[in-house]
């Protein structure tokens, strides 16, 4: 009787497991687990594709012949070919105040100084934590409103590119674009990073 209970016992235990595991039609998933490269579709969460940014801004700098300025990689490890803490603070922050790189997980930019008068710059932004996106784009939007300003008090500065100037987010991404092209060159990240 004890053998005929504990193979009952068994059989039923096993069902359980086959049923409950086929039951979805898809595995269950370890809650444990994450996995930082999906994004929401608003029905669940789909991977996504990784983007190369350093490739992306290279696209975007050899496609409308932005040649003149520097990039920037947090993929370089040379001194001057990433942003350290005295580029952060003169193009993002101010005297007491800067954006913080450490819920930036990889960004690459190009910005060129060539001309004093004429702004040109193109930046891409992974954010390691998305809940600081608002804020980061703040400092974003604060580099520009600074050289509008500048722009009213000496008219030799070149407003055009400021004023069709874009700030936006998508996904794990913050871009910004000061051009002559800026809808052209949004139009080409909201492609590549998704809309």
């Amino acid at each position: 009787m004890k053998k005929l209970s504990a193979l009952l016992l068994l059989t039923c235990l096993l069902c359980s497991l086959f049923f409950t595991s086929c039951g979805s039609g898809t595995p269950a998933a370890d809650p444990g687990a994450s996995d930082p490269g999906t994004v929401s579709d608003g029905g669940g969460e789909t991977p996504a594709e990784p983007v190369d940014l350093d490739a992306l801004v290279a696209s975007i700098c050899e496609k409308y012949d932005l040649t003149t300025g520097f990039i920037f990689t947090s993929s370089s490890e040379e001194m001057g070919e990433y942003l350290d803490e005295d580029l952060i603070q003169s193009y993002y922050g101010d005297a007491s105040d800067k954006p913080d790189f450490s819920k930036v997980s990889e960004y690459c930019l190009y910005v060129d100084e060539s001309d004093p008068d004429i702004i040109i710059d193109v930046g891409v932004f992974r954010m390691a934590d998305k809940s600081y996106s608002d804020t980061f784009m703040q400092y974003l939007q604060s580099r520009i409103d600074v050289k509008i300003e500048n722009g009213a008090r000496y008219t030799n500065i070149d407003v055009a590119t400021l004023k069709k100037s874009v700030v936006a987010k998508t996904g794990d991404y913050v871009y910004y674009v000061i051009s002559y092209s800026t809808a052209e060159i949004v139009a080409d990240l909201k492609a590549a990073l998704g809309k």
